[in-house]
Order: structure tokens, then sequence, then C-alpha cells
């Protein structure tokens, strides 16, 4: 998944999965607490839909705060995790 898909991954998420009355503030540098009010019970709805619909893994041990920063952060720590899945030939 690239960095813009993975945006776009977050902002359907969001949107169909969250409701969030703030989604007219989404863009990529928006922080998710401050711009779009996502609360830490929605991030973990975030991960659990990008694990579950999207098989992205998500290692407990790699969470860090900073990855919850903003739209960015969020999208360039799923980007690196779909670049470190194995490919079989």
């Amino acid at each position: 998944m690239t960095y813009e898909q993975a945006v776009e991954t977050i902002h359907f998420i969001m949107k169909t999965e969250l409701d969030l009355h703030t989604l007219d503030s989404f863009h990529e540098f928006a922080r998710l607490n401050e711009d779009l009010a996502v609360d830490s019970v929605m991030i973990l709805q975030i991960l659990l839909e990008l694990e579950m619909e999207y098989g992205i893994d998500i290692p407990d041990e790699k969470l860090e705060r900073s990855i919850f920063h903003s739209v960015e952060s969020l999208a360039r720590f799923i980007e690196a995790q779909e670049e470190l899945k194995p490919t079989y030939d």
C-alpha cells in the first residue's frame, strides 16, 4: 500500500466506520486528536479495521504514540508495515 493509498484508506475508515463529525477537516497533515477529535477508542477501531479488512499486520511492539499524531504519521506507519510484508513468488 502506498502512502497515498494509506491516506485514502484512513479517510474511508473514518467515514464509514467512525462516522466522524469532523471529517470536513480531514487532510494528510490533520492531527488525529486535535483536528479530527479521534480518541483512543477510535484509534483501536482504525487499527482493528486495518488488520481485519486490509490484512495489514500491526505488531503491538511497534506501536508508539508518535504514530497517532497525524494522518500523515499513521499513513507513513501503514506504508512501512506494508513494505515489510513478505512477498511470495
